[in-house]
């Protein structure tokens, strides 16, 4: 893991120099969360780096651990991959890290360390995660977050500063462009570095869970499909795929919340078009590259028919991938279907205090949506 000094630096010089008019404008509320992203982050890195001497130290045998034909979820944001990816975790077959993982232990010594002394004390840590997710729950934009729930991996770029989820907290389109295009636009150093320590984390959380296969949900993984396939020859990728109608509003209050709480933004709805073009490219960037796979290794998933049906989705899916479904998730499955027809979401997004309009936004993805058979 090599520490991106030169991203550092510049996120420095940006949110202190260049944020007027802008979402990340220099307010109370936005120089406490600055000064405590750039005092933390330099100490986190070396705990980072120190957790992961001592595995190769302590823990050698991870690094002949194989992370063999995980899985990926794609799609855009708001297009359903979280209530896929954590209804796939209910299959104890599947892993995934969780929230205190991807923060706090990433390394297999600290991991250990971590439950030796949780056990030892009577479970002070489990009780103090739960006291944290309750603080949170009030101010989580969008989806339920929770230390001990699966979560998007990609988080673990921010151990290097080198995410499109960097977006949240430095709302500068100039550094987010390169990621919406990450397989065209990122240099070939910049993603070794950076998918060669996404390997090795999975690794190491793949020989803690005992060799399970590794399930994965990230809506900005779907511009490094390409960078995927080559660090995960075997993966198999499931594109699900909901309207732009929904997705667009959807993902624009979405990270307008995301921008509040990290902040204090004049404009209630910032970047926009940044948002729109990255949708775009999200929904046919990666079909473009993954439709050629064998049918064991890609799968489109039609949202609507997710939610209405979600056993006979994932049963086709693991038909599809070769998977076997044990009696246990089975059921599972069965009591999520029920569930799921009897939702309805508390999240209500309209396209109108948008300054939008759902025939504009359909007809501008039409070239985006070409290739897929779906009805949208």
């Amino acid at each position: 893991m090599r520490f991106t000094f030169n991203f550092f630096f510049v996120y420095l010089y940006h949110s202190f120099f260049n944020a007027d008019k802008t979402p990340r404008r220099l307010s109370p509320r936005r120089l406490a969360v600055l000064a405590f992203i750039f005092f933390v982050f330099p100490f986190w890195h070396l705990y980072l780096r120190l957790g992961y001497l001592l595995d190769k130290v302590f823990f050698p045998a991870y690094q002949e651990q194989e992370v063999s034909a995980p899985i990926f979820i794609i799609g855009n944001y708001r297009s359903g991959t979280t209530f896929l990816h954590r209804l796939l975790l209910k299959d104890e077959q599947l892993t995934c890290l969780k929230t205190w993982e991807i923060y706090f232990a990433p390394a297999v010594t600290y991991r250990k360390l971590f439950k030796w002394i949780n056990d030892a004390l009577g479970g002070p840590l489990r009780r103090l995660g739960k006291r944290f997710d309750q603080d949170l729950a009030a101010y989580a934009p969008i989806h339920k977050t929770g230390m001990e729930e699966g979560e998007e991996d990609s988080q673990v770029f921010f151990h290097i500063l080198s995410s499109y989820n960097m977006f949240a907290l430095f709302p500068f389109p100039r550094f987010a462009k390169k990621y919406i295009y990450y397989d065209e636009r990122v240099s070939p150093e910049q993603k070794e570095n950076d998918m060669g320590y996404y390997r090795e984390v999975l690794r190491r959380h793949v020989f803690l869970s005992g060799g399970k296969r590794y399930v994965s949900k990230n809506p900005d993984f779907s511009p490094r499909v390409e960078a995927l396939k080559e660090y995960f020859p075997d993966a198999k990728f499931i594109n699900i795929v909901r309207t732009p109608a929904k997705v667009v509003p959807s993902t624009i209050n979405m990270w307008s919340a995301v921008w509040s709480f990290f902040g204090s933004p004049e404009e209630t709805y910032p970047h926009k078009d940044i948002l729109i073009e990255h949708a775009k490219h999200w929904y046919q960037y990666p079909h473009q590259r993954l439709k050629s796979l064998s049918p064991d290794r890609y799968a489109v998933v039609e949202f609507s028919k997710f939610v209405a049906n979600p056993k006979q989705v994932i049963t086709q899916l693991y038909d599809q991938f070769g998977l076997d479904i044990t009696e246990e998730f089975a059921q599972i499955l069965q009591e999520a279907t029920e569930e799921s027809r009897q939702h309805k979401s508390s999240h209500s997004y309209s396209l109108d205090e948008l300054g939008l309009d759902e025939v504009t936004v359909m007809n501008e993805f039409t070239p985006a949506l070409e290739g897929y058979e779906i009805d949208f």
